[in-house]
């Protein structure tokens, strides 16, 4: 048996075309997804932001302070609310992380302001105080 006869005797056929629908349906799926693929993206940034929890800012006296033109004595009282959870010495990471929790604006700056007025005291090996 030889050629074709060969061929219809042990199935070949049938293993050819179900080979040909597999890699034909792969290839239709792969192609799907890749056209599709700035969608699932988008759902993955956007599941990402829903999973972060974003605390609304605390108000104080029904106005959120402009920080960037504040006195540096209001600025540090302003702040202290958001700080109490903090330790007695803590690194500016933590203090970093409490101004974005509380969405204050300008983080980087108001840290930067409150350590060159003095009113946060390096102690070394990156922890800090606050000025009693």
């Amino acid at each position: 048996m030889n050629g074709f006869e060969a061929i219809s005797y042990y199935n070949g056929w049938a293993q050819a075309i179900t080979g040909a629908l597999i890699v034909m349906s792969g290839l239709s799926i792969l192609s799907f997804l890749i056209s599709q693929l700035h969608k699932i993206i988008y759902f993955m940034e956007n599941f990402r932001k829903k999973r972060k929890t974003v605390h609304k800012s605390k108000v104080i006296g029904n106005v959120v302070p402009d920080f960037l033109n504040a006195d540096i004595n209001q600025l540090g009282e302003l702040s202290r609310p958001y700080v109490e959870e903090l330790e007695e010495f803590f690194q500016l990471r933590d203090l970093y992380d409490v101004f974005m929790q509380n969405n204050l604006p300008h983080p980087h700056l108001t840290i930067r302001s409150l350590r060159e007025s003095g009113r946060i005291i390096p102690l070394g090996d990156g922890l800090f105080c606050w000025k009693r």
